[in-house]
């Protein structure tokens, strides 16, 4: 899964019935920690380094969060994602977990690995609803991943786990490898590591120009679409044929995916559920998503607050509904894309981050257009 994937059970709890064009809040986001133990480069978050100390900097409060999931669930909250920052750093990270258990609240883990001992990964399994954990590397040798993630060690670390997770009982375990331009000749390394320490599954998610990735982009160390798409056709091609993990998945607007990459992920790519989501910051803060972090005018509150009101009342929400709802008039060349239902123009906050918007057409379909490699297919008349 990647940073803004979650599946949501398919039978969530009954709830109250929620106004006309009001959808159910199904998950939170929970970036439990303002910190991180790692430094990566592409972070697109730039959480807090706290250079190998067990300082998280700002934590959710369990209290208050257990409080609002009480109320979120009268919205239909069923799910949640656990993330930071790095999730594990949270002095009271256990209490979380099995608190939301408690309250039934299913969850999966997004983690850098490092902190994930051999007793942590027993506790997730056997004793909370963490159904399912990702592991983030993004290189198959020890020199270069851990400088890419800023620490030594880091590498030998997220494998011992990825092993005690997996030693665990977790039969789901995905690696999510951020890729650019100086790690697309470790792809099939990556993968074959994943098949051989258990994992699953493996996403790429292309780095953006988010948080620390922003200098990624300024040094031009990102990939543009026509490397993306001939990476496409690599994985779901000539890779897929040959490696044990059958699970591939590389981030890209449905818009511009070949047939065989729709066919094989189409329960992991596409609508990012901005529609039936709340991030929860470390600070406390009520956000769109993580990118509340960086922009501020993307956050509806705090933990204390009325989580019903946010949900109904917000303006920002509300704006958003409305112009999400109406995708026969998105702009540009969503508007003339057949498959702009589901995808709803990509990531809002890349958007919003990107031109001030956040419905706005997307910055890789765009591009694909302008160089002529958006499928004509793809594409409806207006009327």
């Amino acid at each position: 899964m990647s940073l803004c994937d979650l599946e949501i059970p398919a039978d969530p709890q009954p709830f109250a019935q929620l106004p006309e064009n009001v959808p159910p809040l199904r998950a939170f986001y929970l970036y439990l920690t303002g910190g991180c133990n790692l430094m990566c480069r592409h972070c697109w978050i730039t959480p807090h380094f706290v250079n190998g100390r067990p300082d998280p900097q700002e934590c959710i409060d369990p209290e208050l969060l257990f409080a609002a999931v009480r109320e979120a669930k009268t919205l239909g909250l069923a799910g949640a994602k656990l993330t930071g920052g790095e999730p594990l750093l949270h002095p009271r990270f256990r209490d979380i977990a099995e608190g939301l258990t408690a309250l039934g609240i299913e969850m999966n883990m997004e983690t850098n690995g490092t902190l994930l001992t051999e007793e942590m990964a027993r506790r997730l399994k056997n004793e909370t609803k963490v159904g399912f954990v990702s592991v983030s590397l993004d290189y198959d040798d020890p020199a270069s991943h851990d400088a890419f993630r800023g620490v030594n060690g880091a590498f030998e670390a997220a494998l011992r786990g990825l092993d005690n997770l997996v030693r665990a009982g977790y039969e789901n375990v995905q690696v999510i490898m951020g890729l650019h331009k100086g790690n697309v000749d470790k792809i099939e390394g990556v993968v074959e590591l994943a098949a051989a320490h258990g994992a699953s599954s493996v996403k790429f998610n292309p780095v953006t120009g988010n948080g620390r990735g922003k200098q990624m982009v300024r040094r031009q160390e990102t990939l543009g679409i026509p490397q993306l798409l001939e990476i496409e056709q690599y994985i779901y091609g000539e890779l897929k044929e040959k490696t044990a993990i059958k699970r591939l998945i590389l981030n890209l607007p449905p818009a511009i995916r070949s047939f065989r990459s729709l066919m094989e992920t189409a329960r992991s790519a596409g609508d990012c559920g901005i529609m039936n989501i709340l991030g929860i910051l470390g600070s406390g803060e009520i956000a769109m998503c993580g990118i509340g972090q960086t922009i501020p005018s993307l956050v509806y509150g705090r933990l204390g607050d009325s989580i019903a009101d946010i949900w109904l009342n917000h303006p920002r929400l509300l704006n958003l509904r409305r112009e999400l709802k109406d995708w026969l008039n998105y702009p540009g060349i969503c508007g003339e894309c057949i498959l702009a239902r589901l995808c709803r123009t990509g990531c809002i906050a890349d958007n919003y981050r990107e031109g001030g918007r956040m419905v706005c057409p997307g910055k890789q379909c765009e591009e694909a257009d302008r160089k002529g490699l958006f499928p004509a297919g793809r594409k409806r008349t207006k009327q």
